[in-house]
């Protein structure tokens, strides 16, 4: 009887699992994510690689395309590739959401979590949840990362040698993060060398193969790692700055860039981390932790649930603690898991910590996937000897509680579709009499909303996005146009300026 009461539990947990995960999908596939940041330069990047809008059709501000010629577009890849094969723009939303579907089987094979454990568990942060129905691209990033970090924590916490399939995974998740955000490609740098040493000495400890195999395995390693950091190498071949075109400046040189990011100047960057982390006089949650200007919020920060933060670091810790007790009272209990999770999870806190934008959680989320899944994998791992609480089933409803008050704070909002389509957004944020000044076959300049100085005065200001005003979007119109969008008119040369009088209201 009791068997089948906890048999009952796990069919309710894993009902619900879907539940959200189905209304997450719907969301991420009707709605069309507004956020600014993916109408900027996220949707044009994956347009432009697959040809849907291409350069000759639209072009963005040259600060936007300093960020093509430099940054990562794996991402963007699989977002125009989705688009491309639906012919929904919404369909790039779908990589976030199947990164973390992946994600969870990835656990569930290589850690044996159950599926629904890990969709509420992860569901439960708050970043993770906001993300998962966008088109940013920090969530496939960071599940790279998660993906690697668990696979080092595997490495270090058995004595032998990783199966091929394990191998794959850490360099499938290196190679996606290292290509999807420059914030992540000193991450995985470490991470590769860490993950490659320890393979060296596993390999020369557990094999008796040859010097042919060791070759081949160096070789092998070193195409890996030509794969995982193809963008730093094709940066520094093309513009002599493997992070261009961001300013980094090595032994006093000053490398080849257009940007030079306000972060760097930032300090106090640890405080600021603790202070995002526990959400400490941090805005609500949302994609981009915005703070709608109110200095008493940290500005982009949070995003991670300070609670559930605290939780899951006392359950590691009580792991940890368990795990010694049972080793000082058994000699034939070897197991170092919980001491490899915890120090695991400490040590990768000294990189977004001390990095900059430290307090900007989204760009860190591997930290916070990482540190449940770890407890994931613990937990599951006890399933057999696991008494009360430590049993997965229990742990499911921990989880779920957070869930249930993540999904109260949100008000629903990232958990059911809103039906903002395409056509709504359009017919409800773009200007017809702007798109009718568009001069057929020819090119016009557009001026974004954020160069003006009195947006509130001016009738052109709700520009969110000037992608949104080429041709592709609008079959209405029966000529063809080309748009280039500026920040400054300067930047327009000889194009006709949309709308004409917009060098009045910019700032010089």
């Amino acid at each position: 009887m009791q068997k089948n009461q906890k048999r009952v539990l796990e069919i309710i947990l894993s009902a619900i699992a879907l539940m959200i995960a189905t209304l997450i999908f719907l969301k991420a596939f009707i709605d069309i994510d507004t956020n600014y940041d993916v109408g900027w330069y996220h949707l044009p990047f994956a347009a432009r690689i697959w040809g849907i809008v291409p350069v000759e059709s639209f072009s963005s501000e040259n600060i936007v395309e300093y960020r093509y010629a430099g940054f990562p577009l794996l991402t963007h890849f699989f977002q125009g590739l989705l688009w491309k094969l639906s012919g929904r723009v919404q369909a790039a939303n779908l990589v976030g959401y199947l990164s973390l579907i992946i994600y969870f089987l990835t656990l569930r094979s290589f850690f044996q979590v159950p599926l629904y454990l890990s969709t509420i568990a992860i569901f439960a942060i708050p970043a993770v949840l906001t993300h998962a129905t966008t088109s940013f691209v920090d969530l496939p990033g960071n599940i790279g990362v998660a993906v690697l970090m668990m696979m080092i924590y595997r490495f270090f916490s058995q004595s032998q040698l990783p199966s091929k399939p394990e191998v794959l995974f850490a360099f499938l998740g290196a190679a996606m993060a290292a290509n999807t955000k420059p914030q992540l490609q000193p991450l995985i740098f470490v991470l590769f060398w860490v993950a490659g040493i320890r393979l060296v000495w596993l390999y020369f400890k557990y094999t008796t193969s040859g010097k042919r195999q060791l070759w081949l395995t160096v070789s092998l390693a070193a195409i890996a790692s030509i794969l995982i950091f193809a963008t730093p190498i094709k940066n520094v071949a093309l513009y002599g700055n493997p992070f261009y075109p961001i300013k980094i400046q090595v032994a006093g040189i000053v490398l080849n860039h257009k940007l030079t990011p306000d972060t760097y100047s930032e300090g106090d960057r640890p405080q600021k981390w603790l202070q995002s982390i526990l959400e400490i006089n941090t805005p609500r949650w949302s994609a981009d932790q915005y703070n709608g200007g109110n200095e008493k919020y940290l500005d982009r920060a949070g995003g991670f649930f300070g609670a559930y933060v605290v939780f899951n670091l006392l359950l590691l810790l009580g792991l940890t603690i368990r795990e010694q007790l049972l080793n000082r009272k058994s000699t034939d209990h070897k197991s170092r898991q919980a001491i490899a999770a915890l120090t695991t999870i400490l040590l990768v806190s000294l990189i977004p910590a001390n990095f900059p934008q430290s307090h900007e959680l989204r760009y860190f989320m591997f930290w916070m996937i990482t540190l449940v899944s770890l407890n994931l994998s613990l937990v599951s791992g006890l399933q057999n000897q696991g008494r009360g609480w430590l049993q997965v089933k229990y742990l499911g409803l921990v989880y779920l509680l957070f869930m249930a008050l993540v999904w109260v704070k949100i008000d629903n909002y990232y958990l059911k579709p809103d039906f903002r389509t395409l056509e709504r957004y359009l017919k409800n944020n773009i200007k017809a009499e702007l798109v009718e000044q568009m001069i057929p076959n020819q090119r016009t300049c557009l001026i974004a909303r954020h160069a003006i100085v009195r947006p509130n005065a001016v009738p052109f200001a709700q520009i969110n996005n000037a992608f949104f005003y080429s041709s592709y979007f609008h079959p209405e119109i029966n000529y063809d146009y080309s748009v280039k969008a500026a920040i400054d008119p300067q930047d327009c040369g000889k194009l006709t300026m949309i709308p004409a009088n917009a060098a009045d209201f910019i700032d010089p």
